[in-house]
């Protein structure tokens, strides 16, 4: 497995545990108040979410993979965060929408120190190998393309 996959993975995880730490906190017994983020993934997971990205309505994993030409292997799928991933060539990626703003910034700060290559959304991030194999997306669903701290020596 390469340092790029290894650090994709760790991402992933990382996803993972945020997910659970937000799962204990309070947000997760909140209601759902209309028109609020939480309410907006409660519709997504009900299937009654748009079928088209928009600023009130940020893509979802199987949206993006749509848009990469893939179809999305589904992997955690809490109330805060989903995540899934697909392969389309040479280049593997990881999807991960987020049910708040807060919530995507949180898994990006304890993403990006492992370094790596993130396409970031309106709550939403995709992670691949290298800038270049996000670029295509970015002009299919926007964004901007962060790179994490280069983390060596283990």
């Amino acid at each position: 497995m390469s340092p790029s996959d290894r650090r994709i993975r760790r991402a992933c995880a990382l996803g993972g545990v945020l997910c659970a730490v937000l799962a204990a906190g309070s947000c997760a017994a909140a209601p759902a108040r209309p028109g609020s983020a939480h309410a907006a993934h409660a519709a997504h997971a009900a299937g009654t979410a748009s079928a088209t990205p928009s600023a009130s309505a940020p893509a979802t994993v199987e949206q993006i993979a749509e848009a990469l030409g893939c179809t999305a292997e589904l992997g955690t799928q809490a109330e805060e965060l989903r995540q899934g991933a697909c392969q389309t060539g040479q280049s593997v990626y990881r999807m991960t929408t987020f049910a708040a703003e807060g919530g995507l910034r949180s898994w990006l700060a304890e993403a990006e120190p492992y370094g790596g290559f993130y396409l970031v959304g309106n709550r939403w991030v995709v992670t691949a190998q290298s800038a270049d194999a996000l670029a295509g997306l970015r002009e299919r669903l926007g964004g901007s393309v962060e790179t994490g701290a280069a983390h060596t020596g283990h």
